[in-house]
Order: C-alpha cells, then structure tokens, then sequence
C-alpha cells in the first residue's frame, strides 16, 4: 500500500474487510442453492425408489440421470464461484494500488452509494484509469482517450431501472456499461468532467425527476 494517513490506511483496512464478507456471503448464497438443488433430486430419486418395486432396475437407471444433473450444476456453481472470487480479487489489488488523490475520489465516491452496495463499487478510478469490474476479467480505460460518452436511462421490469454509459474516444466506442445506481452514475459523470472540463456529454432521453439525485451538478449537452 502507499504511504496513506492512518485514518486513510484504516479506511483502505475496512474497505477491504467488506469487500472480502460481500464476496464470502456471496459464495455462500451459491454453495447453499447447491445443496438446495442436490436435495431436491436426491429427495425424487428417493421418493421414485421407495415407490418402485423393482429396486435394482430404478437405481441403476436413475443413477445416470441423477450423475448428468448433478455435474452441470456443480460445474456452473463452481464456475461461478471461482469467477466472483476472481473479480473480488482483482478488486482488492485495485484499491489497494490507489494513491491518496484517488483514495480521496473513492472516499467522496463510496460515500453518496447506498449502504448495501459499498462494498462492491461498479469501478475505481485509478492512476489516471477508469476500472470497471465484470463478471469475467476487467475492463481498463485511460481518461485522457475519453472524448464523449452517451447516457441512457431504461426502465426495466416491474418498476426498477438501469443507467447506460456509452464511452466514446474520437470516432469508435471504447466501451458501455450499465449501473443500477443513479448516484454511481451522475458521480461518474461529475468526476469525469472533473478530469476532462472538454468532455461532451450527451444524453439519449430524460431521467425522470424523482429518480435525479440532489443538488445535481452534471450537465448535458444535446
């Protein structure tokens, strides 16, 4: 780590020791939907057997079917695990390599996020990078190659919404994102501005006023 304040090498400590339980209940929420899943079937293999006569017929016929539903799940459990504890991973090595300038964006950043999703932040500012954090890997895009980004405001399903982030260097997409956050979002784009005074923004259609944060300081230009 850098050579932080203790007050800044605390917040980093606590930071990480969030990140990390987010990351464990995340892991344990899939291994109990495992076991969930494994014992529902072991529940109808058992309930066919006892029903059955013909014992030895139902086990060696259902042990295959029973083997071919058990393995894709364990599979994609799994996967799914190591791809979080991989993506929490790289996470933890990015806080961990901010200086104070953008340990200070991070603190003003975590800080208007609701509660629940501090621990897991969409991206990081770093090193004259913007971080973001996929399922799979991460994406890395150097400010100064942001020239323009598009917004966009969707309404999903039963009333929850979703904001996209179009990144755009001179002529092509860099690369787009989506955030449930309205604050991750407007943050982003006041940082951004921040960085880049130039930066052009556009925005594809209006967020409704009840969803706006308070005292809105991002602009847009149409």
């Amino acid at each position: 780590m850098h050579n932080y304040s203790a007050e800044d090498s605390l917040f980093v400590q606590i930071e990480i020791k969030k990140i990390k339980k987010a990351r464990n209940n995340a892991i344990a929420f899939i291994i109990s939907s495992f076991l969930i899943y494994f014992a529902i079937l072991l529940y109808v293999f058992s309930d066919r057997w006892l029903d059955t006569p013909d014992k030895l017929t139902v086990y060696y016929s259902s042990t295959l079917s029973l083997y071919t539903l058990f393995l894709f799940p364990t599979i994609l459990f799994a996967g799914l695990s190591w791809a979080l504890y991989i993506k929490n991973q790289k996470y933890v090595s990015a806080l961990k390599q901010l200086d104070s300038h953008d340990l200070g964006i991070y603190r003003r950043y975590t800080s208007v996020l609701t509660q629940r999703y501090t621990a897991i932040a969409p991206y990081i500012f770093c090193k004259n990078e913007l971080i973001f954090f996929p399922l799979f890997g991460n994406k890395k895009i150097p400010i100064n190659q942001i020239k323009r980004i598009e917004t966009k405001f969707v309404r999903n399903y039963r009333d929850t919404y979703s904001y996209h982030i179009y990144f755009y260097n001179e002529a092509t997409k860099i690369y787009q994102v989506a955030m449930n956050q309205i604050a991750a979002f407007d943050f982003l784009q006041k940082q951004l501005l921040d960085e880049r005074p130039n930066l052009t923004i556009i925005a594809r259609n209006q967020i409704p006023s009840y969803l706006t944060t308070k005292n809105k300081s991002t602009h847009y230009y149409l």
